[in-house]
């Protein structure tokens, strides 16, 4: 595939579009952009009284529990589940050659074969992408018979009495072994275990001009192993029926989507399904995949049983369960760079080879962030006996990881400063930086210099101008190795998805939100409420919003965090918007004065040519409805303003797509200690741009939080599989090793406000930049301090020790 170019840019005139242009500020902020606004979902969660999915509890309520497969690829010959049904408690038993869902895929229109996600995910491993299979395709995952007891131990004894016959078949844990001719097919019918994705090849201009051009080649190889992407709260689903009507609570990030699989699939009309999407202990993404069986194959699986047993059910993982679900950045890139003596990249030919899961061939970073003209990468996935991955989007590994590695190899090569060489090659779409500049001057933008001001200030936090030094050139007085590393990208901008909400002014003047959106633990309901108090003039404190109903008309973009501040952010504003001048109409006539006259704040409509004319909101709205019922009591709230919004997808407004203009940069500072090879952080300085921040808290809680995700994934997190077998060796949280606050240092970090965002008030997004951006960072830093490369993924002391010559293999 060719990469799309950009095109001129037009300006939507549909209601609800994004309009290419900078989003300047109409009104004073009061809230947006000031600390110590109260967090709206704070005292819920640290008092302990947030209600998850896993906490509530239904009259009657029965558990199921779905049978593990032991084996990494194997098929069930014989089915026995006599003892487990006749066991005490068990209520209903489903098993995969049940009537009801014997071959069924989990289709629709999201999640339909013509759709990119099942042809990608995980779950394409399987031709069929059967509710309750026969055949496992890696160790741990579900099939053959669920169970639905009185209690969670009820079921699970039950299921160890289930008696199987396997056939046990040959199993792949490499994928680039998974693609030799000689490998063991996996997929019966399949003529080899390559996975054909559309979108496996990206070139842009000519890569062998692009060569001759250069004054150096650089080629190097790097892998990326699994890590777990998984949230903190265990998952589960609750489905009940009240005659033809079905109640649902899920713990996942786009619920609307699950209830629309769910009808498609059993063929029940949306507006007989109320679904629930509760308090969240994160989940990172991997429980948005609409074609992926963890998410909507159990969704579907409880609702069945609930019919079969006349009884809530609710079905449940436990954490070993949950260990499947890798990041799907599994992959063996290969590279080949070409540049010149100053450091200006000519040509990049990469090819990787992915596991199980690709939705990118990792150079979508270098067309938005760079002045390279020429690019050839590849990108193939193959089938292997792991679980399914989750999500692998332009900002995970794949891009950062490759823009990362590309970039420090070079400026090694040619003995330059990595952040000189940034800055030499920083750019949109093959253009250098001036194409920005008059795209910013043509459409309103502030015309400043994100990136360069992002290394200035990530240079002085970490003293880089004393501390940067050649490689493994440097031993400390405690005999360690130092090591520096920059790296850097676009600031998040993926805007993309379509939400709606409503803003209500009530008759005693306090105000609602009206809109579900799941919660990830990222703080976004405090940023909408701050948005809505100041453009609609009233006290942050008089707003809420109840976000868990899904059946109040109105869906946000879900989930929240990753992407969707910039189109959640506008839904409410141009909700708020409308609901002002709703308010102002209704005063007008109280006032005797145009609308345009009056104005709004904290709460009081006054005259804005005699501001001590003025009336308290209240006031307002309780004399604006005209009719009373039988009791005096007002019949309906007088202000409900609605709005929607698109940005389109990926990142891409609807009509052409639009240049990143918000850069980072991060910086680490480290020691390696020779004789152990263990790698000891010592500073991180992390650098955004993100135009403008609505809530400084929640822009640096991601900053900080991602920091030790992504040294996590840099230095200790690994999925381990048994390669004779597929068992995973370490499906737990003790051998499974998390980074937690106590393993690193505090991280310094700093944003920036340049209003050239795409985002309301020229903001742009903050989620995962750090910690898609720190794991790839710690090669360049480990290559800093002992002068060998180490590009193998994540960073362990054995590969330290190996690169030094310490450890022959």
């Amino acid at each position: 595939m060719t990469a799309k170019k950009l095109g001129p840019y037009q300006t939507l005139k549909a209601e609800g579009t994004y309009k290419i242009g900078a989003d300047k500020p109409t009104i004073a902020f009061n809230r947006i952009g000031k600390r110590g606004v109260r967090r709206y979902d704070g005292y819920a969660k640290a008092s302990g009284k947030a209600l998850y999915t896993r906490d509530v509890l239904l009259p009657g309520m029965l558990y199921s529990k779905v049978l593990a497969s032991p084996f990494a690829h194997a098929k069930i010959l014989r089915l026995d589940t006599r003892q487990a049904e006749a066991y005490p408690g068990v209520r209903t038993v489903l098993r995969f050659d049940d009537p009801a869902i014997h071959g069924r895929e989990l289709t629709g229109s999201i999640a339909g074969p013509t759709r990119m996600a099942p042809q990608s995910a995980g779950w394409a491993m399987l031709p069929v992408k059967t509710i309750l299979g026969d055949e496992a395709i890696f160790e741990g995952q579900m099939v053959g018979v669920a169970v639905c007891a009185d209690s969670e131990q009820i079921a699970a004894e039950a299921l160890k009495r289930v008696k199987i016959e396997w056939e046990q078949r040959p199993i792949l844990l490499d994928q680039e072994e998974a693609l030799q001719p000689e490998a063991p097919i996996l997929i019966p019918g399949a003529d080899s275990n390559q996975i054909i994705d559309e979108r496996e090849l990206t070139t842009k201009g000519d890569v062998e001009q692009g060569f001759q051009e250069a004054e150096q080649i650089v080629e190097f190889t790097a892998r990326r192993h699994a890590h777990l992407w998984a949230g903190a709260e265990l998952p589960c689903v609750i489905a009940n029926w009240s005659g033809d009507k079905l109640e649902m609570w899920v713990h996942e990030q786009q619920p609307y989507l699950s209830k629309l699989i769910l009808s498609e699939q059993l063929n029940i009309p949306m507006n007989k399904i109320q679904t629930h999407s509760l308090y969240q202990g994160c989940s990172f993404g991997e429980r948005c995949n609409p074609s992926n069986w963890h998410q909507n194959g159990i969704n579907v699986l409880a609702v069945l049983l609930a019919r079969k047993a006349g009884r809530p059910v609710k079905l449940v993982l436990n954490r070993a369960e949950t260990f499947y679900g890798e990041s799907g950045d599994v992959m063996a890139s290969h590279f080949k760079v070409g540049a010149k003596q100053d450091g200006t990249i000519t040509a990049v030919q990469m090819k990787s080879v992915f596991a199980n899961y690709m939705c990118t061939t990792g150079v979508e970073h270098l067309i938005d962030n760079t002045r390279i003209s020429h690019l050839r990468c590849e990108g193939i996935t193959a089938h292997v006996n792991k679980p399914p991955a989750w999500w692998c989007r332009c900002e995970q590994l794949p891009n950062v990881f490759c823009q990362t590695l590309i970039f420090d190899h070079v400026a090694d090569a040619l003995g330059l400063d990595p952040t000189q060489v940034a800055l030499r090659n920083d750019g949109c779409e093959g253009h250098d930086p001036s194409y920005l500049s008059e795209f910013k001057r043509r459409h309103g933008f502030p015309d400043r210099d994100s990136l360069r001001e992002c290394i200035e200030a990530g240079r002085k936090a970490i003293g880089w101008e004393e501390k940067w030094h050649a490689p493994g050139t440097r031993r400390l007085p405690n005999g360690r190795m130092h090591g520096m590393a920059f790296t850097w990208s676009h600031d998040w901008d993926d805007t993309r998805g379509t939400g709606s909400a409503a803003v209500m002014i009530q008759n005693d003047g306090s105000v609602s939100i009206i809109a579900q959106h799941s919660d990830v633990g990222v703080n976004p309901w405090t940023a909408y409420m701050q948005i809505v108090a100041d453009e609609l003039g009233v006290p942050y404190e008089d707003i809420e919003i109840n976000p868990f109903d899904l059946n109040v008309g109105f869906a946000l973009m879900s989930p929240d965090g990753s992407c969707n501040l910039g189109s959640n952010g506008f839904v409410v504003k141009k909700a708020a918007q409308k609901a002002k001048q709703m308010l102002l109409d209704l005063a007008s006539e109280k006032f005797d004065r145009p609308a345009d006259a009056l104005d709004v704040k904290e709460s009081v409509v006054f005259e804005k040519a005699r501001p001590e004319n003025r009336m308290p909101l209240k006031e307002v709205v309780k004399m604006a409805t005209p009719m009373l019922n039988a009791v005096g009591i007002w019949t309906e709230p007088p202000v409900l303003a609605w709005a929607w919004h698109t940005h389109g997808l990926w990142g891409q407004a609807l009509e052409t797509g639009r240049p990143r203009m918000c850069r980072q940069a991060n910086f680490i500072e480290i020691e390696v200690d020779t004789e152990t090879g263990e790698v000891f952080v010592t500073k991180v300085v992390n650098v955004n741009d993100v135009g403008q921040a609505i809530s400084p808290e929640t822009v640096e809680g991601q900053m900080y939080g991602g920091t030790y995700m992504g040294l996590g994934r840099a230095l200790t997190e690994e999925m381990v599989w048994d390669p004779s077998t597929g068992v995973l060796l370490n499906r737990n949280l003790l051998d499974y090793k998390y980074a937690t606050l106590l393993d690193y240092p505090e991280a310094e970090c700093i944003y920036l406000e340049t209003g050239l965002g795409h985002g309301p008030y020229g903001s742009t997004g903050i989620g995962e930049n750090t910690a898609t951006m720190i794991p790839g960072l710690l090669g360049p830093a480990v290559y800093n301090a002992i002068g060998q490369r180490v590009d193998d993924f994540p960073i362990t002391p054995h590969k330290v020790l190996k690169a030094l010559g310490k450890i022959k293999e």
